[in-house]
């Protein structure tokens, strides 16, 4: 596995993204956070929209305070343990919650499902107490 630093406009803290990788070297997908003791949240959904979904909540400016640790992965690369085939998923961690992101067969309907996805995956973070959740839609 491979650890990239990102530094980003939005804040001027550090972000550290894990990127998850195959046996075969493909990217599976990435793990956030971790550096605050937290739930495990993995979201599964088909590649295209969920790199979408990703760039979204890497723009977070508040992501460095994430509690826990968010998983985004490939729909294909889930298995049927909520684990990722072909990669130790951090064994001393269960996932806590598996969230599946909505799928959009039609190109015209990718921006909107990669919104909803985006405000899904914040409005189950502030469940999880893994964000506070000031200013998410529809919490309750």
């Amino acid at each position: 596995m491979t650890v990239l630093e990102f530094k980003t406009d939005a804040s001027e803290a550090n972000r550290f993204v894990e990127i998850l990788t195959a046996d075969g070297g493909d990217i599976v997908g990435y793990r956030l956070g971790g550096a605050r003791p937290g739930p495990s949240l993995m979201v599964a959904g088909y590649a295209p929209l969920a790199l979408q979904v990703f760039d979204r909540l890497l723009a977070l400016p508040t992501l460095p305070w994430l509690r826990g640790t968010l998983t985004l992965v490939s729909l294909g690369a889930l298995n049927e343990g909520r684990t990722v085939c072909g990669l130790d998923h951090a064994p001393n961690q269960p996932v806590d919650e598996v969230l599946f992101l909505p799928f959009a067969a039609d190109s015209a309907l990718q921006d909107a499902a990669s919104r909803t996805g985006y405000w899904m995956v914040l409005r189950l973070c502030a469940k999880l107490g893994m964000i506070d959740g000031r200013g998410i839609i529809g919490r309750r």
